[in-house]
């Protein structure tokens, strides 16, 4: 479904991501993993097109995105979910849900919305309750459930479990493995290692804007490199 092929971001003249190449097929959870400034959250922005790459591609369906405006990748079917949730604080968690659907028939997107409170029940009593007086995990669950109201066939969910409390860290990844067996295609950046690894289907590592590791989740989370760098043993 996704690939990116030596793909080179700079923010002016910094070197953000330096040739990283991966690949997300239908269905699948692949998590990024590394430190902070690695590159994960720039490369999760190239694309859904928030920046534009120096070089490299970035193919979609077997079409290059790259330059694509950013309402458009949406229409494509990606959704993004930033990290630091970036709802809209004064308006309800409705009319958050409603905007993350602006792009489809109104009535469409309304409708959806009752699907959303299925999946995420916590928001359906506080629809009529503004986002930002929403506790960190309600917000967290209400920009995941806005970014599912545009339909995607991509998701892209930028540090799901930032700032939360473990008992809701748990609950977010049980939504984005429900969601997964939904069948809901999911790139997934994170620096829980742990849970990243539990949820995902393969895994690639990013330093220093490269990608140094990749295989499948099992397989990383016993290597010991990555033990060494990441779990500390």
């Amino acid at each position: 479904m996704l690939e990116l092929r030596d793909l080179h971001v700079f923010y002016g003249n910094i070197r953000a991501v330096n040739g990283a190449s991966l690949r997300v097929e239908t269905g699948e959870l692949v998590a990024i993993i590394g430190s902070n400034g690695a590159g994960k959250s720039t490369t999760l922005k190239s694309i859904s097109g928030l920046l534009r790459p120096r070089s490299g591609a970035i193919v979609y369906d077997g079409r290059d995105i790259s330059n694509e405006s950013t309402d458009r990748i949406v229409a494509l079917g990606i959704s993004h979910c930033p990290e630091g949730r970036h709802i809209f604080g004064r308006l309800t968690v409705r009319e958050n849900l409603i905007l993350g659907g602006v792009q489809r028939p109104a009535a469409e997107a309304r409708r959806d919305i009752e699907l959303v409170e299925d999946t995420f029940p916590r928001l359906r009593d506080r629809m009529k309750q503004a986002g930002g007086t929403l506790s960190g995990g309600e917000q967290q669950m209400l920009a995941i459930a806005r970014a599912l109201m545009s339909k995607p066939r991509l998701l892209l969910l930028d540090e799901p479990s930032l700032g939360l409390a473990p008992i809701m860290v748990e609950h977010i990844f049980e939504v984005i493995e429900g969601l997964k067996r939904q069948g809901l295609t999911i790139l997934l950046v994170e620096q829980n290692v742990h849970h990243a690894l539990d949820a995902a289907d393969r895994a690639y590592v990013m330093e220093t804007g490269r990608i140094t590791f990749e295989g499948a989740a099992d397989s990383l989370r016993h290597d010991p490199r990555i033990e060494q760098s990441y779990f500390g043993l």
